[in-house]
């Protein structure tokens, strides 16, 4: 239970903040990279759940919700992928990049299609209540 709790903040600190905060140097210009504001977990096929978007974040600009179901990131196929790789080359990316996601909304026949603008989002800690519901007492009181 520890484990999955943290790496459940692992992952939430990393896609919630959108980016990781260096600049890349690619062909003598530096890249600063951005995200488009989704806390996403993977399924066992490979897809993504959204588990919470960004408030103000081109994601829930865009009208993507928490549960929705992305399956197509940039023309690439999530089954069978890596999450690591799915995270580092597809949603990450240039500020000002596009995203174009496929997804299915639970409750909502079809899929849907949107195209998303990375931008440079804040990095912040963002700890997901039922994480900090589940921490054991002993673990509580070693704060």
């Amino acid at each position: 239970m520890i484990r999955t709790s943290l790496l459940t903040i692992l992952v939430t600190v990393i896609l919630m903040t959108g980016f990781i905060s260096f600049d890349v140097p690619v062909c003598a210009e530096d890249v600063v990279f951005g995200g488009i504001g989704l806390q996403v977990v993977p399924t066992v096929d490979g897809d993504l759940v959204v588990l919470n978007v960004l408030k103000d974040a081109p994601a829930a600009e865009k009208g993507i919700m928490p549960g929705d179901m992305i399956f197509q990131v940039n023309g690439f196929s999530l089954k069978g992928s890596d999450f690591g790789k799915v995270v580092a080359e597809h949603l990450w990316g240039p500020v000002g990049a596009s995203v174009d996601l496929v997804y299915r909304r639970p409750g909502v026949a079809g899929e849907k299609r949107v195209t998303i603008e990375r931008t440079a989002i804040a990095p912040k800690l963002i700890v997901a209540p039922t994480v900090q519901d589940n921490v054991p007492d002993d673990v509580e009181k070693q704060k």
